[in-house]
């Protein structure tokens, strides 16, 4: 079978649709996509809101409650106690299917009406501001994280403890400011670490304590910039720097940030993962341009593919024994054959649909649970459901292309709120001149008082209680003013961590944009090379360059030393 190229039609460029794909397409009867991976993957994110909640009421108990719905919504938002009771039926919104509307027009109708659940978490205690989460405990401002107690301001977090500003970690505790952390105790300002404890500033550090500032290394204790030192040098270096402090902070940062851009890394954070491309992949088989993916087969084109997932393709978030969905977000829990769904958890052959729970074939649905053979939240027999479901198929594929996602018009959320904006980054005018829409309705913290950062002790030793909790600040970045919880201000005195002069969405922006983006470029290996008798001896300064090529998050314009799997293997591990 051979490969067909295709032009974007939202972005003009062309892209390729691989033999595979067709085999996909063709086995669920989709049509072929009309947008490239990319553009496809901006429009479900532009459906997505994780981290960007608001103060409103309840439309049903009347309560105070958090919601990733702003209040000038034009929806019936309800708190997560009133949109899980068994007191309202979802079926009592049905409506017939009319021949004579596009059914999107009546989708959307049906979206307006049915009320909103205000955030997605269960099981979680003390802990209101969370969002796409589950089995926590005193948490506030997590997302996508379960089985977490006592963090602050993390993303895609599983078991952890004690964190405020950590991202896609797992089993960390007492950390600060890092992402991709697995197994560590007291990491600060630190990327891609295993093992690790007491130490700040490391990049790709596997097993290492009371170090500093170090990148690729394996099971040493007691460095600095990759050098080693006594246990007394090494304590003298960390009281000099004063990392109590922010300005100590911030030019220890700048020198780590130097020595890193010279160090050579890895083209792509992959391990077990047999003919799989992308970024962050471990035990995995058989996944194509896919991002943070574990644990997973035979999937492409998709973002946080986990535990279990099997063919799924364009998805974002989708795995617990999740398989064959398609052009979904957050289709988990043993979701299977989804195709342009958002949460619909435990549901099968789900199409079209928004936050449907344990459904077998439903279409066209919102807010259903446990309910089978439905559409537009009307109830069918079987045979009546699947006569008309084929028609309204029949009608996608003809005027909008079955197994596109939902029209942008039919986003609940503005640009600016979606998670499209951490992949995607685009100014007010740029997304409202793509046909995307624009939230202002305003955010932050009002009502204390503004504290000036020239007014705030440099060292958090000499900042007193009264001092913080009874302030707003102002961000040194975006100007959004931000209060410190807390909790969060506990956490920075017993760690002797400076207060941050960043506003947590800045924070999370610059880990996320560390981690590199969702896309691939292809590239030829840096490392220079000397052959000798059939082996491989790395000289930096020697002529030649090292053949082998690869799919890399490192585009080509970028300064950093990228090598094949081959040539780090030899000069790091």
């Amino acid at each position: 079978m051979n490969i067909e190229t295709k032009t974007c039609q939202n972005c003009k460029q062309n892209f390729v649709i691989e033999p595979d794909d067709i085999n996909y397409y063709q086995k669920f009867s989709l049509s072929f996509p009309r947008m490239c991976p990319l553009c496809r993957a901006q429009r479900r994110l532009s459906f997505r809101n994780e981290r960007y909640l608001y103060k409103r009421n309840c439309d049903r108990c009347k309560k105070s409650i958090i919601s990733m719905y702003s209040p000038n919504k034009p929806y019936p938002v309800w708190c997560p106690d009133c949109w899980f009771s068994d007191e309202w039926n979802p079926l009592d919104y049905g409506r017939e299917y009319d021949r004579s509307k596009p059914f999107f027009e009546q989708m959307n109708e049906l979206w307006k009406k049915v009320p909103k659940v205000a955030l997605i978490y269960v099981r979680s205690v003390n802990s209101e501001y969370i969002n796409i989460s589950a089995d926590n405990k005193n948490c506030y401002m997590i997302v996508e994280s379960s089985n977490n107690e006592d963090c602050a301001h993390c993303y895609w977090i599983q078991v952890c403890k004690d964190c405020v500003d950590v991202s896609f970690s797992h089993q960390t505790q007492f950390s600060y400011e890092s992402d991709d952390s697995y197994d560590s105790y007291r990491l600060f300002y630190s990327k891609g670490c295993y093992n690790c404890l007491d130490s700040y500033f490391l990049f790709d550090c596997r097993g290492c304590s009371n170090c500093i500032g170090c990148v690729n290394l394996r099971n040493k204790q007691y460095h600095i910039f990759n050098k080693p030192y006594s246990k007394e040098d090494y304590e003298k270096f960390l009281r000099e720097v004063r990392l109590d402090s922010y300005n100590g902070v911030e030019l220890l940062r700048e020198k780590f940030k130097n020595f890193l851009i010279a160090q050579p890394r890895k083209y792509s954070e992959i391990y077990n993962a047999s003919r799989s491309t992308g970024n962050y992949i471990t035990n995995a088989k058989n996944c194509r341009i896919c991002f943070h993916a574990y644990d997973a087969e035979d999937n492409a084109y998709s973002v946080h593919v986990w535990r279990g997932a099997k063919g799924i393709m364009d998805c974002d978030t989708s795995g617990r024994g999740a398989e064959f969905n398609y052009n979904s977000l957050n289709a988990g829990l043993a979701a299977s054959y989804c195709i342009c769904t958002s949460v619909c958890w435990g549901s099968s052959f789900a199409e079209y649909s928004f936050y449907c729970h344990n459904c077998n074939n439903v279409f066209g649905s919102v807010g259903l649970r446990k309910k089978n053979y439905c559409i537009l939240n009307k109830q069918y027999s079987k045979d009546e459901y699947e006569k008309l479901m084929k028609e309204i198929v029949n009608s996608l594929s003809k005027d909008h292309g079955y197994g596109d996602f939902f029209p942008l018009w039919m986003s609940p959320f503005g640009y600016n709120e979606s998670s499209a904006i951490d992949q995607f980054p685009l100014a007010k005018a740029e997304a409202i001149n793509q046909g995307f829409t624009w939230e202002d309705y305003p955010r932050g913290t009002y009502g204390k008082e503004m504290v000036k950062w020239s007014e705030v002790p440099d060292s958090i030793r000499d900042v007193g209680h009264l001092d913080v909790l009874n302030v707003i600040f102002a961000c040194e970045s975006c100007k959004k003013n931000y209060r410190i919880i807390p909790y969060e201000f506990e956490f920075y005195k017993k760690l002797d961590t400076p207060l941050p002069r960043l506003c947590p969405d800045c924070r999370h922006t610059r880990r996320f944009t560390a981690r590199g983006p969702n896309r691939l470029w292809h590239r030829q290996c840096m490392c220079d090379y000397a052959v000798y008798s059939n082996t491989v001896t790395h000289k930096h300064h020697s002529t030649g360059r090292c053949p082998n090529e690869f799919e890399t998050s490192y585009a080509s314009d970028r300064k950093e030393i990228v090598y094949c799997e081959q040539c780090y293997n030899s000069e790091v591990v």
